[in-house]
């Protein structure tokens, strides 16, 4: 095929250029993240979203070895485990995860709840979501076929 050659990196942070929709969706974990402001979008510094997390769902255990994570609640409220330690966080509260820091969020209410998701600096993180994600889709519609 015709065009220019791709370099490593652009490559690596082109596999989701040109997806124009700024929400993806795990029916697993019963999550949706809007995309904010992207790494594109603050020239590497930042990725901001807004996670949806029905009653119930839940951002798994996961780590970042050089990103520093805050949530910021904006509806409902959330349950926060940073390093071991549980944190009931309400709306209009935040919390900080440092890198490196096992951590995870669960939505113990009985409605939604809605938080702001910064994450500093953005690094590949949107690239990881939605590759994830996609996984997770899959999943989820395999699991539906085979019940």
């Amino acid at each position: 095929m015709g065009g220019p050659k791709a370099t490593e990196r652009s490559r690596n942070e082109s596999r989701w250029e040109g997806v124009t929709e700024r929400t993806i969706r795990d029916p697993w974990h019963r999550q949706s993240v809007t995309f904010v402001t992207t790494a594109r979008d603050s020239g590497g510094e930042f990725l901001a979203a807004e996670v949806r997390l029905a009653s119930g769902g839940t951002v798994p255990r996961h780590i970042h070895l050089r990103q520093d994570e805050r949530v910021v609640v904006a509806e409902g409220s959330v349950m926060v485990r940073v390093g071991g330690q549980d944190s009931v966080i309400h709306a209009g509260e935040s919390i900080d995860v440092p890198r490196r820091t096992l951590h995870f969020v669960r939505n113990q209410g009985p409605a939604e709840a809605r938080f702001l998701l910064q994450v500093r600096p953005a690094r590949r993180m949107e690239a990881a979501m939605r590759a994830l994600f996609f996984v997770l889709r899959g999943l989820a519609r395999l699991l539906r076929r085979s019940s």
